[in-house]
């Protein structure tokens, strides 16, 4: 495995002396393309597709490439290196020896760091979004459903009557007397004691 590290150094003279270092070092995958001798007058000269050609062929990705290649019409001149897992940082404390340009490449920005909450262990471990977050009905925001106890009674409310408001409600609706109005009925119908009074 390696890692493609780019610099672009201001005169070629800089970018030949850095690459000739790297190799001296012991890197062997090192790649220098010069810029134009003058530079280009334009404020924003076209990429030579000949130099997008080579930087693609030493592994640069289009996108970086061109904007590489606009780098040298403007006069600067470009070192890359392969360098093998565990020895990219050497190179690039190398390279940056050399007084290289500011990266061409902007950096992907650092995602924040979530924190960590206990109520949300799954969440804040893998940094996943909640689903549910302050949601009162979360069932309808994970399946799109209507919530059918959004409102106390919904169902019955709309089509027909309550049953019973009462504490038993199927011996009211048949007019059926209680088997026990005692506050333990399987202990005073079997007559056991009870295991615990509280």
């Amino acid at each position: 495995m390696t890692q493609t590290i780019c610099k672009l150094f201001g005169t070629p003279s800089q970018a030949t002396e850095a690459a000739d270092r790297l190799r001296a070092t012991g890197y062997r995958q090192v790649f220098v393309f010069l810029g134009a001798p003058s530079g280009s007058d334009e404020t924003e000269p076209a990429a030579d597709p000949g130099a997008v050609k080579a930087m693609m062929d030493a592994y640069i990705y289009k996108p970086h490439a061109e904007i590489y290649a606009r780098h040298l019409a403007k006069g600067a001149s470009l070192v890359m290196v392969h360098a093998y897992w565990g020895t990219a940082q050497k190179a690039i404390r190398l390279l940056k020896s050399f007084d290289p340009l500011p990266d061409a490449i902007p950096k992907p920005p650092i995602p924040s760091r979530l924190i960590y909450n206990p109520r949300t262990p799954f969440s804040s471990t893998f940094e996943l979004p909640l689903l549910t977050e302050k949601v009162r009905y979360p069932a309808e925001t994970i399946f799109g459903t209507p919530s059918l106890t959004r409102r106390p009674r919904l169902v019955t409310s709309r089509l027909f009557p309550i049953l019973s408001g009462g504490a038993s409600p199927f011996s009211g609706l048949f007019n059926l007397p209680l088997l026990t109005k005692s506050k333990t009925p399987f202990s005073s119908l079997f007559r056991l004691p009870l295991l615990k009074r509280r």
